[in-house]
């Protein structure tokens, strides 16, 4: 196409179908109107594919990350290119094999359905040996791109190792090990990266079984029974052999500090004759994984620069330390303890140093002085966490650094990050914590240490206590609700622990709960005691307004409350409805009635008045 022409294309049209909008690249210039080059609109117009064209050059390119025109074809929820319809019915075929219901419109069947449709509809997996069922949208589904299935067939493709990148083939020695998968039980060597975070069952070459994930084993980490701090059986073997053959003491897991480096562990060292001579031993089991020759090779030459006396023995079949001067020995293959002497004794020959062959007798003792040393390394250390608080045993759970690894088999100082359960029967709270903050640090159970820091906080002390701040209200104190052992001198004034109280008035004695800083911080005290009183201040007149302050004559003929009798007239309203007795005070009349302060002060002090001197008109005409 030449720069700044155009065509005019009809949405219905076959081009339309094949082709889309071109970016404006090569295409406008400011010499020619801004148009869309497949659908012929000019500037300042919007395109039906959904871009707007400007007067500054044809900005419906550049809203598009590839400058392509979107038209969305009915039935096809697709964006570009329309599906013919050879691929659609592909599609619906896929979709009838494993379409079970609409849930968003129950009973319409998929052929009722646009592909486009946002219906939420139930699946299930035609994959062989699956089944598994699911809900998705039918939009989902039927996108050209990236196409939704069934969850859990893409679980078991997910991160599944490619040719060559299984432990299997990265690492057939640890795959050894392997005896089962507890995360996913389907998956083996075969099917497991290196490093996967999968919880796995493994056996150790001494018929150990212990629980960690691959990524661990991956990283070094062995059997926790055979983590001798730093030994092995097979350098406890060795060292003994050259021990009873040269008649030279001989360390293990000697450990220096480099300059630069961090602590460096050699295998064995033979301190005479001085300044000594340092050997590492690499078995291939141990130094044939990726990064180990590397490793190795930093950690000697360090050792040479700073003046030690450095020998390798490798197993056979690894390549040598590229480090000049250093000489290349070898043992093997394999572990056998006997050969690795032997090639010890090689290099103590040479520098001039004593060496014998060994009686079969010798050796078996050296191996048996081997093997006891390998117990007491793996037995633990001298004084171990329980010994130092007898109490973790029983609150132990796990260790989540080095699993299967008790604090009996562990320092007081251990760093490890272990899983705790409280002893307590009435508490039982998990939590994790580092070895060492138990074991030394003395920390605990830290819901318990809360209730013991509440109950430390709530105590008084000296002179501080209910009893001794407020007797009178401690002396109304009957239990502290949830401490029934507690007294008023065991409360501050201030706690907000819920007790029984009891009224001290003669006449109520009435026995409530209330928080003890309710009662001294809003004064509050017996209820029903309050509310009497309530009731007796709602009844009392106001000053001026009594029965006695505005209708005397009436007050001077009460005899007394019924209900009430210590009530005068100057403490009755005259809207009173307590019923009161009365007499005449006119002499000589023997008048006495019953009624109420209201009915008597009705109508201006004339009602229900003396039924002598007043009788009633019924009684007037009654012959």
């Amino acid at each position: 196409m030449v720069a700044g022409t155009h065509i005019k294309v009809s949405p219905t049209s076959e081009a339309f179908n094949q082709h889309s909008c071109y970016t404006h690249t090569g295409i406008f210039n400011t010499d020619v109107p801004a148009v869309c080059p497949l659908h012929g609109l000019p500037r300042t117009r919007t395109c039906f594919c959904g871009m707007r064209l400007g007067s500054l050059g044809p900005l419906w390119g550049s809203r598009r990350v590839d400058g392509r025109c979107q038209w969305r074809l009915s039935g096809s929820a697709v964006m570009g290119k329309r599906r013919s319809a050879t691929e659609v019915a592909a599609v619906r075929a896929r979709l009838e094999a494993e379409f079970v219901s609409n849930l968003s419109s129950p009973g319409m069947a998929l052929e009722d359905m646009r592909l486009s449709s946002k219906d939420r509809c139930q699946w299930r997996c035609s994959a062989e040996g699956c089944g598994h069922q699911w809900p998705a949208r039918l939009q989902f589904r039927t996108r050209t791109i990236n196409p939704s299935g069934c969850p859990e067939c893409w679980k078991r493709r997910n991160r599944a190792p490619g040719p060559g990148e299984s432990l299997a083939d990265l690492s057939p020695a640890l795959a050894r090990q392997f005896r089962r998968n507890l995360s996913r039980p389907g998956r083996g060597p075969d099917t497991l990266r290196p490093q996967s975070h999968d919880l796995c069952e493994w056996e150790c070459a001494q018929g150990h079984f212990w629980l960690a994930t691959l990524a661990n084993r991956t990283n070094g980490r062995g059997c926790s029974d055979c983590t001798g701090h730093g030994r092995s059986p097979f350098e406890c073997n060795v060292a003994m052999l050259v021990e009873a053959a040269s008649g030279l003491g001989v360390e293990l897991d000697h450990r220096l500090r480099l300059p630069g480096r961090r602590q460096d562990r050699f295998d064995l060292y033979l301190p005479e004759p001085a300044p000594g001579l340092l050997i590492d031993l690499d078995p291939e089991w141990t130094h044939n994984r990726p990064g180990s020759l590397e490793r190795d090779t930093t950690k000697t030459e360090a050792a040479l620069a700073a003046g030690l006396d450095v020998e390798r023995i490798r197993s056979r079949g690894l390549p040598p330390v590229p480090v000049h001067g250093l000489a290349h020995h070898e043992a093997g293959p394999g572990v056998n303890p006997e050969d690795w002497a032997e090639a010890v004794g090689v290099i103590l020959r040479r520098r001039g140093l004593p060496w014998r062959q060994l009686t079969q007798a010798e050796v078996t003792a050296a191996l048996t002085k081997g093997a006891q040393l390998w117990q007491k390394a793996v037995a633990g250390p001298e004084v171990s966490a329980v010994d130092a608080a007898p109490h973790l045993e029983e609150e132990f759970v796990a260790n989540l650094t080095n699993p299967g690894k008790a604090p009996d088999r562990m320092p007081p100082g251990c760093n490890d990050v272990c899983l705790w359960r409280c002893r307590k029967p009435d508490c039982g709270y998990e939590w994790k914590a580092v070895l060492h903050s138990r074991a030394l640090a003395g920390r605990g159970c830290r819901q318990c240490g809360y209730a013991r820091v509440g109950a430390a906080n709530s105590r008084p002390g000296p002179g501080e206590s209910l009893a001794e701040v407020n007797p009178t209200m401690a002396a109304e104190l009957i239990e502290v609700v949830d401490h029934p052992g507690w007294t008023a001198f065991d409360l501050l004034p201030t706690a907000n622990k819920a007790c029984l109280w009891r009224c001290p008035e003669p006449c109520c004695r009435f026995e409530y709960p209330a928080p003890l800083n309710r009662r001294t911080g809003q004064s509050s005290g017996c209820p029903r005691c309050a509310r009497r009183r309530t009731v007796a201040a709602r009844v009392r007149p106001k000053p001026g307004k009594s029965l006695q302050d505005i209708h005397p004559a009436i007050a001077n003929e009460l005899l007394e409350v019924i209900d009430e009798p210590s009530l005068t007239a100057k403490e009755l309203r005259p809207s009173s409805a307590k019923v009161c007795r009365w007499a005449c005070s006119k002499p000589g009349c023997p008048g006495r009635w019953e009624a109420t302060p209201d009915q008597r002060s009705r109508r201006g002090g004339t009602g229900k008045r003396c039924p002598v001197c007043h009788p009633s008109r019924e009684s007037r005409t009654q012959p």
